[in-house]
């Protein structure tokens, strides 16, 4: 209930020997992930499931801080790469080196880390049995892989095995992943059968809507529980860069009207650069261009909902 502008293996893993690939293509170093935190807003808050939240527990929250920044950073969510952490190495209980020579936090073949490795602690150091160094390694090779977009084929390059692939992602459901292949195109398809409907404040659907109510009712629809008001779906969503946005993520617009919140206005990126969105009273559920001077003016962030913990 917020918008009122003015109207105007190469691993070798510990847990599993599939083929390791041994090729490296070239390396592009990861930005500070302080910056990009910063660049993106606020920390986000916390959404979850009582399966998820079980799950979390084991993963050490030193390790799952420093998987939430990598996913920030890359777009690669940290579900993902805590997967790959516990497949590879029990979160660095059993680091190796593996029958296939491979070691570390990530199991990187000795060859390969001395492409991808990096020093992401500021010791220094390029360490593949520190896991500030190891993941961020990991999420570049599955970006040179294909990755945010084609995660599947990123996973299997990472460990040419299919049944590896499905064991991943399995788990990382169970961390509350959700599978982009199919999220992203029913959300879109849903907010756009909503197009033309009035825009009433607080409403929450289905036949009217304010800018969270439809974000809210898109991602309920889905099964996947979104708070009621913008500020809150910010605090409770991932955050997204800009050059990762996928359909279906949320966009995030701060000061569109007086509040003592900072984010006012939510909508959901439909692709192609438009976003749909409930705007304000007297209009309704329409498709506005990325570029529109006054949203453009009051764009704060990019998120994507998740089931299951995200900070």
């Amino acid at each position: 209930m917020d918008a009122n502008p003015p109207s105007v293996d190469i691993f070798g893993g510990v847990a599993s020997e599939g083929l390791k690939v041994a090729g490296v293509v070239g390396v592009v170093m990861l930005a500070p992930m302080l910056f990009v935190m910063a660049a993106l807003g606020a920390s986000p808050g916390i959404s979850q499931s009582p399966a998820s939240a079980a799950a979390l527990a084991e993963i050490p929250a030193d390790h799952l801080a420093v998987m939430q920044q990598v996913a920030a950073a890359t777009g690669i969510p940290w579900q993902v790469l805590a997967t790959i952490a516990k497949v590879e190495s029990g979160f660095g209980a059993n680091m190796g080196p593996s029958s296939a020579g491979a070691l570390g936090y990530c199991q990187f073949m000795p060859a390969t880390w001395a492409h991808y490795g990096v020093d992401g602690d500021g010791d220094a150091v390029a360490d593949p049995f520190n896991y500030h160094d190891c993941l961020p390694a990991a999420a570049q090779l599955l970006l040179d892989s294909g990755a945010p977009g084609d995660l599947r084929r990123a996973l299997y390059a990472y460990n040419h095995s299919w049944s590896y692939v499905d064991h991943v992602l399995s788990i990382a459901t169970s961390y509350g992943y959700l599978d982009p292949a199919g999220v992203p195109a029913q959300a879109v398809a849903l907010a756009r059968s909503r197009l033309g409907l009035p825009y009433v404040w607080g409403a929450a659907g289905p036949e009217s809507f304010d800018c969270s109510g439809l974000t809210q009712w898109v991602y309920a629809e889905l099964g996947i529980s979104l708070p009621r008001t913008s500020q809150a779906q910010f605090n409770a969503t991932m955050p997204v860069a800009l050059e990762f946005l996928q359909p279906g993520d949320l966009l995030f617009y701060e000061n569109t009207y007086p509040s003592h919140e900072r984010i006012t206005h939510v909508g959901i990126y439909a692709g192609n650069g438009v976003v749909i969105m409930a705007t304000q009273p007297g209009e309704f559920v329409k498709e506005v261009s990325l570029d529109n001077p006054y949203w453009a003016r009051h764009f704060a962030s990019a998120g994507r909902p998740v089931k299951g913990p995200i900070a």
